[in-house]
């Protein structure tokens, strides 16, 4: 008997042994990728410049699910649609979470604005408060006029001068979010103190985020050292910063209460959620976050996108001609198309799905971060894995889009269109971007204006030679053009009396409104 139990007792210690195995290999098998060096990790491996594309390398090599390591920092990169979304968006409660970046995030305080806050409690309100105001078609559409107004001074204003293309795209882009965003009128000669101050939040922005710029996002606990202390600069950096951020956060929101005090408040996403009932003070907090995310987060992406446009229609002038067809013949060339004419243009929303997906607005998406450990087809992440979402990767799949290299707009037409980019450049699961009905909307109509009155083509040197522009980028979180030279005619005399008439009718605009 004593013998039998002896048996019982060692079978089961093997079987514990042999369960005890199997659960730490699988909760030690990483995704393949890179070997790496003892503490640094694959640091020479990371590209600093069109990271996307060195990532996207890595599909080939590794399969679409591929991991690396900087500095202790376990990364993840998901170079298919498939990845995304069995990751980011059904395991969304997982995978919301955001990377830990001390100096951007606690010292420059972009940790509590929508880009970089955790998931939690803020981010929740911030959320729910864009949806209820902002994140649905009808929401959206009691801005519709503003767009179509505010697109009208950039037609009158690339008339007159065609080289300050991206600077009047800006300007316009601007104007539309901070009416959308606080009711706030901007001045129109480009010089307004609020989107200046957004400019240079977005600047500083990219530079507090720049990988391996700022040791302290490798060794967190510099944070507390004095500011005395040598090596310490990077503090005074961060305290600027950090008040150019509160600045573009605070200054807009308190105009808005002071036109809800004085009753002058025009309609905006921030004056409706105060007049529509009592908010509480974790809700008015999340408010002013949300409503800065509104116009800072929407600017450049929209910006980049419509430069994109633009460096399109010079590239291919069949697409342009094709599109200027559709445009008379279902508009006629008397008036300006409205929001109301989009479902009758589907070549135009097919230009504007294309300018999405042939230089993907955000290539390199926006990184998530795990909250908690978990395995992936047999693969484990670790909680706090920084999970990178390589949107250019799939939106040149060939897996999705035939001859992805291509500008073709008519591959999203007819009775098998190819996949709506829509469904993965704005982000996955509950990080996926609030604007979205705000950002179409506007780039809809500013494409749709232009083509109705603008013919775009190469740039003529002195002597008279054509100069086209070069399809060249440059690296960063969104994507823009190299700076070009484009001419920008009036496409008929229809068009050039269309452009006067508008020209004489535009009401003049004040100064800023601080």
């Amino acid at each position: 008997m004593g013998s039998l139990i002896g048996l019982q007792l060692v079978a089961t210690g093997a079987a514990l042994c042999i369960g005890v195995s199997y659960y730490v290999s699988q909760r030690s098998a990483k995704p393949p990728g890179p070997r790496g060096w003892p503490i640094i990790g694959n640091l020479f491996g990371v590209p600093t410049e069109f990271e996307w594309l060195h990532w996207a390398t890595y599909k080939g090599i590794y399969g679409a699910v591929s991991y690396t390591t900087v500095f202790g920092k376990e990364i993840v990169i998901l170079n298919t649609l498939e990845a995304c979304n069995d990751m980011l968006d059904k395991r969304s409660s997982i995978y919301s979470g955001r990377p830990t970046m001390p100096f951007a995030g606690e010292i420059v305080g972009w940790d509590q604005q929508l880009l970089l806050v955790t998931y939690g409690k803020h981010f929740r309100t911030m959320r729910k408060l864009a949806h209820h105001h902002l994140g649905t078609k009808a929401a959206a559409a009691a801005y519709h006029e503003v767009q179509e107004n505010e697109v009208k001074y950039l037609i009158s204003r690339l008339h007159g001068d065609s080289e300050g293309l991206v600077k009047n795209l800006r300007i316009t882009i601007g104007a539309i979010l901070l009416r959308m965003s606080h009711g706030y009128t901007t001045c129109i000669d480009g010089n307004d103190p609020i989107v200046n101050l957004v400019e240079i939040a977005s600047q500083d922005f990219y530079q507090a985020t720049k990988p391996g710029a700022w040791f302290v996002d490798i060794i967190p606990w510099l944070k507390h050292v004095p500011n005395w202390v040598p090596g310490a600069g990077f503090k005074k950096i961060g305290a600027k910063y950090r008040k150019v951020n509160v600045d573009q956060t605070d200054i807009p929101y308190n105009f808005v209460l002071k036109e809800l005090s004085n009753n002058t408040a025009l309609p905006s996403f921030t004056s409706n959620a105060l007049r529509s009932g009592e908010l509480t003070a974790e809700e008015k907090y999340a408010l002013k976050y949300i409503a800065a995310a509104l116009y800072g987060g929407g600017l450049d992406t929209m910006t980049g996108a419509t430069t994109v446009f633009f460096l399109a229609m010079v590239l291919f002038p069949d697409v342009q001609r094709k599109a200027q067809e559709e445009l008379d013949r279902v508009i006629g060339t008397s008036r300006l198309p409205t929001m109301r004419d989009q479902e009758h243009l589907p070549y135009i929303a097919a230009i504007r799905k294309e300018v999405y997906r042939w230089r993907t607005t955000v290539p390199g998406g926006v990184p998530h971060a795990a909250t908690e450990d978990d395995l992936y087809n047999g693969f484990f992440i670790r909680k706090g894995t920084i999970i990178i979402n390589n949107l250019w990767a799939i939106a040149h799949d060939p897996d999705h889009y035939d001859d992805p290299m291509a500008f073709k707009p008519e591959r999203f037409l007819g009775d098998a269109p190819e996949l709506d980019p829509g469904t993965f450049t704005f982000g996955f699961g509950r990080r996926r971007c609030p604007g979205i009905e705000v950002a179409e909307s506007t780039v809809f109509i500013i494409i749709a204006s232009c083509l109705s009155v603008f013919r775009f083509g190469n740039w003529k040197d002195e002597f008279g030679n054509e100069v086209p522009p070069l399809d060249e980028f440059v690296s960063g979180a969104v994507c823009h053009p190299k700076p070009f030279k484009c001419t920008i005619e009036p496409r008929s005399a229809d068009a050039l009396h269309l452009l006067q008439t508008l020209q004489s009718e535009l009401p003049e605009r004040s100064p800023s409104q601080l």
